[in-house]
């Protein structure tokens, strides 16, 4: 049976530029032209006497009918990326299947996997295969990232709320405020472009001696217990172009379909982290707490709209993250806090924990604390370091990294992204579909 697909996102550019790669010219139109001939013959003859004498005489007639039939055709999209599926299958380091049966000789080696050192496709894959540039096929969950998610929903809640004064006044929030006027700066900085966060289906992750493995969940309990208690989500993560969907958004990107998505590897082997926005990696530059605060923002805003705590917990919360960072600082370092040095961070987190409440503000506050550390361990940390770690400890107190504003920490509502630590394929997007 042909497989038959239902596309839900392509990017034509990027399928002619990678079938064109392979083959060479493309044609943009073929013509397929049919011609039948038919031909018939007649013949016949006798003798006749003339006189005295004797001739022959022959007749022959000879029909021929031609008839031609046309087509032209144009070369849709469609068509080529049938052409480049067909052209690349074979050649996919991950594939989203059908697998071939597991035969027992190769689930004695999947036992021994302990000492693999190259993999074993499809089953398990050594994420050193994933080169930047190579093709891959996986099955996810079709999901955008917790940033895009929410600044739909803000956006949405905007318009309504405009609409109705009674329910303006319910969620006139200094949160629900801020959250409004950050909104609008990240729907400028995605400029039509949505960041997509997909969980895989048949692949998760495990980190051994060091090296990670890509590995089917088909075979998990039939690998040694190493493999099984280091298994981490993976996930596909992306940047799509808004008009290149063939449906409606609102249909597919909140529906969590599960599809396949052929993609280009963009970094060499699975990450940790990606940036969802990627006007911040040059904007962090000038502002080092951008890519915190954007990290932070899909997963704090939503939570920020159930409402948040009351002046004293705020108070306690921020003393908290100050403390927090004073750790991480001098974990970084290698070393061990000492009891004066504790004492200090804690003066420092009860006198002017007050303070917080804008970027600014903060960054005094935290930056009296890193003074401490460095007086104490003689030694500097850059500011990209110091953004890093102040984020850190206000994310792990549920305070938003932009303002130091309470999310409710304590509470599940709100919760939009899944927070099991887990390693993603940062790739670039050719088609979506089913």
């Amino acid at each position: 049976m042909k497989r038959v697909r239902e596309f839900i996102y392509l990017d034509e550019v990027s399928v002619t530029s990678l079938l064109a790669s392979i083959l060479g010219a493309i044609p943009s139109e073929i013509t397929e032209k049919l011609t039948n001939s038919t031909r018939s013959e007649f013949g016949g003859g006798g003798e006749y006497k003339v006189g005295a004498g004797k001739t022959n005489a022959t007749m022959k007639r000879e029909v021929t009918r031609t008839s031609d039939y046309q087509v032209l055709r144009k070369a849709s999209i469609q068509a080529t990326f049938k052409n480049l599926y067909a052209s690349v299958e074979s050649s996919l380091v991950l594939r989203s299947g059908p697998f071939p049966e597991l035969k027992p000789a190769a689930t004695r080696k999947l036992r021994n996997a302990s000492s693999m050192r190259s993999g074993f496709p499809p089953w398990i894959i050594d994420d050193a295969s994933l080169e930047r540039g190579r093709l891959i096929e996986l099955e996810v969950e079709l999901r955008a990232d917790a940033i895009f998610r929410t600044s739909t929903i803000i956006t949405s809640m905007t318009n309504i709320i405009g609409q109705s004064p009674a329910l303006a006044a319910e969620v006139d929030t200094q949160e629900m405020r801020t959250a409004i006027e950050v909104n609008g700066f990240i729907q400028e900085l995605m400029a039509g472009l949505i960041p997509i966060k997909c969980r895989a289906i048949n692949y998760e992750v495990c980190t051994v001696e060091g090296r990670d493995f890509l590995i089917n969940g088909e075979v998990f309990s039939k690998l040694p217990e190493v493999y099984r208690l280091n298994r981490r989500p993976l996930y596909l993560v992306g940047v799509v172009e808004e008009a290149l969907f063939w449906k409606d958004i609102r249909r597919v990107l909140f529906s969590e379909s599960s599809v396949k998505v052929l993609c280009r590897v963009g970094r060499d082997q699975v990450q940790d982290s990606w940036s969802p926005v990627k006007l911040v990696d040059v904007l962090k530059e000038v502002v080092p707490d951008m890519e915190s605060a954007m990290d932070e923002f899909g997963p704090s805003a939503l939570r920020a709209m159930t409402g948040g705590v009351d002046s004293g917990d705020v108070t306690q919360l921020r003393e908290s993250a100050l403390a927090r960072y004073g750790e991480l600082l001098v974990e970084s370092q290698g070393a061990t806090m000492s009891e004066e040095l504790r004492a200090r961070i804690a003066y420092v987190s009860s006198t002017r924990s007050s303070e917080m409440g804008t970027v600014t503000a903060n960054r005094a506050v935290f930056r009296t604390v890193t003074e401490c550390v460095s007086n104490d361990l003689s030694c500097q940390f850059t500011p990209d370091d110091e953004a890093r770690m102040r984020g850190e400890a206000l994310n792990q107190h549920g305070l938003m990294a932009n303002d130091g504003s309470s999310v409710r920490p304590e509470s599940s509502r709100g919760r939009i992204d899944d927070t099991v630590d887990g390693k993603c394929i940062d790739a670039e997007i050719v088609a979506i579909y089913w």
